[in-house]
């Protein structure tokens, strides 16, 4: 047996024929006795079968209904009695829906703060793993019940670890949800053109990007409850339910921010943050650190790194890396201490 929202369903199909001829068909029938089809077409000068194909349609809508003492002829229905036998059922299961359902929403709204206490009072403060669905599945949660901030500081999209891949259509959603979100990229994300596609995705769902000279680790953290941060050198991810954890990343995340640069989607290549990156790199070379190192620092490939230091040696007209960060820190281009340790 069809429910009425199934019957309506079925019908609207029915709905979806009428045409001229079939409101013509309906307006011959009205004030008659009763009819058949046949009479009908003969009237009006058209096949039966089409006539049969409008009575169809007039019984789907209750126009017309079977004449009593089952003669097979028809007896044609004013439109409000047919509103009332055809949607009046479905009104009131519409109804009893809708009470269905504020009913519902009151019994689960019991648990409510008995849920919220046990997120507070999580058994395991800290989550270690490195199952890439676990990572999925806790991501998911903390993204979906996220409601007001979202902050990100990683590096370029080229670089992304498995989580951050994982993170970046979550991220996005929430910023579409009217989640407030600040995603902090190295300056060389404004080079790459994977990245830059993702940040005009970003941009206009309500991200803030803006891009820094070193990113020396990535973490997400949601609402300032839940941080994700590496937990070694591999693929494994601490998620860290913990207000304070979170509170402090989101400080960092602060100090980074106040000194990055807002990235321009119409601006084309480093726009402006090209010094400043060189800067960083002066300040790495002067130190000694490897290219491994500086790469991972700095958010870019050893290969583009050689790039930028063979530009540099040249500028500075240095033969050797050693007598770059020499030439460049006493000409007052790196950080003061590196300068006196040079």
């Amino acid at each position: 047996m069809h429910s009425p929202a199934q019957t309506l369903r079925q019908e609207s199909e029915r709905t979806a024929e009428v045409d001229e001829f079939v409101v013509a068909f309906y307006e011959r029938t009205v004030g008659r006795a009763d009819f058949t089809p046949s009479g009908i077409a003969e009237e009006l000068g058209v096949p039966q079968q089409r006539a049969e194909h409008a009575v169809g349609v007039l019984l789907g809508l209750r126009l017309v209904k079977p004449a009593e003492g089952g003669t097979g002829r028809l007896v044609a229905v004013s439109p409000e009695a047919a509103q009332v036998e055809l949607l009046v059922p479905l009104e009131r299961e519409i109804l009893d829906s809708r009470r269905r359902l504020a009913g519902f929403k009151g019994q689960l709204s019991s648990f409510v703060a008995a849920f919220e206490k046990q997120a507070r009072t999580r058994a395991e403060p800290v989550v270690i793993t490195d199952d890439p669905e676990e990572i999925e599945l806790r991501l998911l949660e903390a993204a979906q019940g996220c409601t007001s901030e979202v902050l990100v500081l990683q590096p370029c999209v080229a670089r992304e670890t498995r989580d951050l891949q994982l993170a970046r259509p979550l991220v996005l959603e929430a910023l579409r949800r009217g989640v407030q979100g600040r995603i902090l990229y190295p300056h060389t994300a404004r080079g790459d053109s994977d990245t830059r596609a993702h940040i005009g995705e970003l941009l206009p769902a309500g991200g803030q990007v803006r891009t820094t000279n070193e990113v020396r680790d990535r973490f997400l953290v949601f609402d300032r409850k839940t941080a994700f941060i590496p937990a070694g050198e591999g693929d494994a991810i601490a998620v860290v339910y913990d207000g304070t954890v979170a509170a402090f990343l989101a400080g960092l995340h602060a100090r980074v921010w106040d000194s990055a640069f807002d990235f321009d989607s119409g601006a084309a290549g480093y726009a402006g943050t090209l010094e400043d990156l060189k800067a960083t790199l002066l300040d790495l070379l002067a130190s000694g650190a490897k290219d491994e190192v500086i790469a991972r620092r700095v958010g870019m490939s050893e290969r583009t790194l050689r790039r930028h230091v063979a530009t540099i040696m040249q500028d500075l007209s240095a033969t050797s890396r050693f007598q770059a960060g020499v030439l460049a820190a006493r000409t007052g281009l790196v950080d003061p201490a590196l300068r006196s340790a040079a």
